[in-house]
C-alpha cells in the first residue's frame, strides 16, 4: 500500500482501488463516488470472476447453469410476469434452488446459501444473504429466491421504453437496483446511511489494508458529500443522486439472468 501523505490517500485491494488526492479520485471521481462504487463493482456483484453460482456476469459473478429438465415450477406464469425472467431462466434457477436444497426441504436456509462460494468469500456476503430473508424469516422459498435475483437481471432497453407507466416498476429497474444496494448499507433500516454504517461497510470491504484513521476519513467524506440536507446521514434520494453518473445497470447485472 502506498504511503499516505497530506495530499494523497491510497486505498488498495485485490482490485487495486486507488483514491488519489485529498478530495478527488485519480480518474476525476470523488472519494465518496469511489467508496460507493467499491460496494457495487467489487462486492454486491463480485467484481472479479468468482466461482460459486456458475454462469458469468458483466461484473464477474458466476451463476450455475445446469442442464434444464422440464422442472415443474410453481406459479411459473405469475413469476415470469413479476420478475421478467424467461421461462428458460426460471428453469435454470429452479434447478439451482433444488441443488442448494440438498436435503429436499422445499426451502432454503441461510446455511444453504452459504454453500455459494462467491458469497462465502464476499466481505458483504452475510448482508447479501440477509436480503433473501426479510423481516427475520428463516425459510426462503423459490419465489422469494427469484425475486431477489431479479434485481440483477439486465435491463432490456427495448422493453423498458415500451413499459406502461401504470404497471409496477420492474424489479431490475435502475431505482430498484439502487434500493437493493442501499439496504446493504442501511443496517438498522431507518431509511438513512449513517457515518457509523458507512464505516462498518468500509471495514468489511477493506479489512486491514488501511488504518482506522484513513477509513474514518473516507467515511466522513463519503457521508458529507452525499448529505445535502445536513442531517449527518445519507437518505436514499441522496444516495441515488450521488450515484447518478454510475452505470448501475451494468454493475448490478448478471447476463445469464434474462
Amino acid at each position: 500500500m502506498k504511503k499516505v501523505g497530506t495530499s494523497s490517500l491510497a486505498l488498495q485491494d485485490r482490485g487495486g482501488l486507488g483514491l488519489g488526492g485529498p478530495g478527488r479520485a485519480g480518474d476525476g471521481r470523488s472519494v465518496p463516488q469511489r467508496a460507493w462504487e467499491r460496494g457495487f463493482a467489487g462486492r454486491v456483484v463480485a467484481g472479479r470472476r468468482t466461482r460459486g453460482m456458475g454462469g458469468e456476469s458483466s461484473g464477474g459473478v458466476r451463476i450455475l447453469v445446469r442442464g434444464s429438465h422440464a422442472a415443474r415450477i410453481p406459479d411459473v406464469d405469475s413469476l415470469r410476469q413479476e420478475t421478467g425472467f424467461s421461462q428458460a431462466s426460471l428453469r435454470r434457477l429452479y434447478d439451482r434452488f433444488n441443488a442448494l436444497d440438498r436435503t429436499g426441504k422445499g426451502y432454503l436456509s441461510r446455511m444453504d446459501l452459504q454453500q455459494i462460494g462467491a458469497l462465502a468469500v464476499n466481505p458483504l456476503g452475510d448482508r447479501i444473504i440477509d436480503s433473501f430473508f426479510p423481516d427475520g424469516s428463516l425459510r426462503l422459498d423459490f419465489p422469494g429466491f427469484v425475486r431477489v435475483l431479479a434485481h440483477f437481471r439486465p435491463v432490456d432497453e427495448e422493453d423498458d421504453g415500451n413499459r406502461d407507466p401504470k404497471e409496477p416498476e420492474p424489479l431490475n429497474s435502475r431505482m430498484n437496483k439502487l434500493r437493493f444496494a442501499f439496504q446493504l448499507y442501511d443496517l438498522d433500516r431507518d431509511g438513512k446511511i449513517s457515518r457509523h454504517e458507512m464505516l462498518q461497510a468500509l471495514r468489511l470491504m477493506v479489512g486491514v489494508q488501511v488504518t482506522e484513521e484513513q477509513l474514518e476519513s473516507i467515511a466522513d467524506r463519503t457521508v458529507q458529500e452525499a448529505d445535502e440536507d445536513g442531517d449527518g446521514a445519507v437518505s436514499f434520494l441522496e444516495f441515488a443522486k450521488s450515484l447518478e453518473k454510475m452505470n448501475i445497470e451494468q454493475k448490478m447485472s448478471i447476463r445469464i439472468l434474462k
